[in-house]
């Protein structure tokens, strides 16, 4: 069909020129893209290898320029998004800064050892120094600040010192404040002869006297202005601080996680604002505070110790008119007897104090911190050991510990069956009392248990001797009852040991009542020898050292110095026995003390035993248990 109307449409083609043009313009942007991509990819300015050189060369100069520019592009490289290519750059550049880093102060160290060592340094050296000090100073720094520690402290001689102090004031960068030194050697020399307290204090690790001899020092004229040496009196007072800090802070939570609320404080007074900011040291002074009287007096005379034997927890088995009742009549106390003595004894205003508060280590008499308007007192419980006599007299036979982990009594009935109780041993009694009345007991004081040993620890053989001799002297008395019972020893020692623990945490103190209940009043030195001998191999292993000792029966030695000194010999600061007043005295390296023993006879004749001071008998006696 013929189309008049539509022209026909002819395909242009594009000039050969054209297509060159786009084919270089491609090229020309592939190569710029090239040379962006080039420019904008990170690097280093500096390798290993352009410090090496400039060292073989010597140009230091140019190690600076090396040195100054690898960290400003380390820094830049930090600010990146993280990539491999970055952080392979940042780990060469590290490598790079802390190989120059490192030569540096090895250089300088060198240096600075040879003019310690009487080598003056040339004036190309003092340039070096002034110039690794950039990289270095604080190095070199610490260097020079151990040489005056060291002349401070009387070990190296003061013409040594000065003469390595004249050098380090030649180098621009420590003249101002070296050259001081120099000027005012007199004055060095005058702080170098006060420290000689802080240097002893020092060397025998007595860190709160060392702190406390610079401070003095530092309120002191003679150092005001003397920049260099107030700087390192300071630090080392700092330094002294801490250390003593750290020393004692074991001891402080250990005090407040035992109640001994009064010592912790005392530890705490003496770092008094050294470190306000320090949260654990503020939290235990919170608590301190809050559990301590704040009326604290020393109380010098004489402190009273009363003293009760384990007590009957079950007064049927006690008084069955068997031939153990009357002794037990005698000499025991009732649980509730006890409780009311506690009671009585709150009301008369008695506080317990530990059982080595009143001696020092040395064995000299002290006074007593005590509460104002309260008298100390000494709890023993005293003669405590389990035997099947004991037990028939309704004396719990061992201790246990509960859920809780508290001491509790454990009563063997007739038939074999145990029943145990808080309330069966004083320990308990006690512990429950103050935990009703927590100001009977100061700094956390409970009590003092004076152990015979010769059947074990707290109804425990701990040996096979021990076992033997509690299974023989059953046997002698005609009781068959622990035929049946097989002894574990093992388990025994672990059972002690968690135990001790317990008491441990209630500031319990273990004192030694003879290993084999020994009338030391009769026995002979090499008896009394040979009974402290077996307490060191058998139960101080497990007790640790003991420095209490209770005469067994009460009956003390102190008119035979022969025996108090051999006691004094082995460690026991402390002698008890019986009486029926207030009394100690000061001996050669112990102190004695009389203690009086609350028993049913006691309270029956008050007066004759000496227990009025404290309470009625009538009024404590349990007349609806006792026969």
């Amino acid at each position: 069909m013929n189309m008049p109307f539509v022209e026909p449409i002819k395909k242009r083609r594009l000039p050969r020129h054209f297509v060159i043009y786009l084919l270089v313009a491609i090229v020309v942007l592939l190569l710029m893209t090239f040379i962006i991509v080039r420019a904008t990819r990170p690097s280093l300015p500096f390798h290993l290898s352009d410090y090496e050189e400039s060292l073989r060369k010597g140009d230091y100069t140019r190690v600076y320029e090396i040195y100054n520019s690898t960290r400003l592009k380390r820094s830049e490289l930090s600010g990146r998004l993280s990539s491999k290519t970055t952080q392979k750059l940042i780990k060469e550049a590290d490598a790079l800064i802390e190989r120059i880093e490192s030569d540096t102060m090895k250089r300088s160290l060198e240096l600075l050892a040879r003019a310690f060592d009487g080598t003056a340094l040339s004036d190309e050296d003092i340039a070096r120094i002034e110039l690794d000090a950039s990289i270095a100073g604080a190095t070199m720094t610490s260097f020079i600040e151990e040489k005056t520690h060291f002349y401070l402290s009387e070990e190296i001689e003061e013409n040594v010192y000065l003469s390595f102090m004249e050098q380090m004031a030649r180098v621009p960068i420590f003249s101002h404040e070296y050259s001081q030194v120099i000027e005012k050697s007199e004055v060095l020399q005058k702080v170098r002869e006060k420290l000689e307290s802080a240097n002893k204090a020092a060397r025998e690790g007595i860190y709160h006297s060392e702190a406390e001899s610079i401070r003095r020092l530092l309120a002191s004229s003679e150092v005001a202005g003397f920049d260099h040496v107030v700087m390192y009196l300071e630090q080392r007072m700092a330094k002294a601080r801490q250390s003593f800090y750290e020393e004692q802070m074991p001891y402080i939570r250990s005090d407040v996680e035992h109640n001994r609320t009064y010592d912790a404080q005392l530890k705490i007074k003496r770092m008094s604002g050294w470190f306000p900011d320090d949260e654990l040291l503020n939290k235990y002074e919170s608590i301190c505070r809050e559990r301590t009287p704040e009326n604290i007096r020393n109380w010098n005379g004489p402190v009273e110790h009363i003293a009760i034997k384990p007590l009957i927890a079950d007064s049927d088995r006690a008084f069955d008119n068997d031939r153990y009742a009357e002794a037990a009549d005698r000499d025991l106390l009732l649980v509730v007897e006890f409780q009311r003595i506690l009671e009585k004894l709150y009301e008369r205003n008695y506080v317990l104090v530990d059982g080595r508060s009143f001696v020092s280590n040395e064995g000299i008499a002290i006074a007593v911190p005590c509460p104002e308007g309260k008298k100390p007192l000494c709890l023993v419980l005293d003669d405590f050991f389990s035997s099947e006599a004991r037990v028939e007299s309704g004396i719990a036979s061992r201790l246990d510990l509960d859920e809780d982990g508290r001491i509790v009594g454990v009563v063997r009935d007739r038939n074999g069956t145990e029943r145990m109780d808080r309330l069966f041993s004083a320990i308990g009694v006690v512990e429950e009392f103050i935990d009703s009345h927590p100001d009977f007991s100061f700094n956390g004081a409970t009590g003092t248990i004076s152990v015979v040993a010769m059947n074990g620890l707290f109804g425990y053989p701990l040996t096979d001797a021990q076992d033997q001799h509690w299974r023989d002297d059953a046997s002698a008395y005609g009781f068959n009852t622990l035929k049946a019972i097989e002894t574990n020893l093992d388990a025994n020692n672990k059972k002690v040991k968690a135990l001790l623990s317990a008491l441990e945490l209630r500031n319990w103190r273990i004192a030694n009542g003879s290993y084999s209940r020994l009338a030391m009043d009769r026995a002979s030195l090499q008896s009394i020898s040979e009974d402290i001998s077996k307490i060191e191999e058998f139960v101080e292993p497990v007790t640790g050292k003991l420095t209490i000792l209770h005469y067994p029966y009460g009956i003390h030695v102190e008119f035979d110095k022969k025996k108090t000194a051999l006691l004094a010999e082995h460690g026991y600061s402390v002698l008890s026995g019986y009486g029926t007043s207030i009394y100690s005295h000061q001996e050669r390296g112990y102190v004695y003390v009389s203690k009086t023993l609350l028993s049913g006879q006691a309270l029956r004749r008050p007066r004759e035993h000496g227990i009025n001071r404290f309470l009625k008998g009538a009024d404590i006696l349990d007349h609806a248990n006792r026969p």
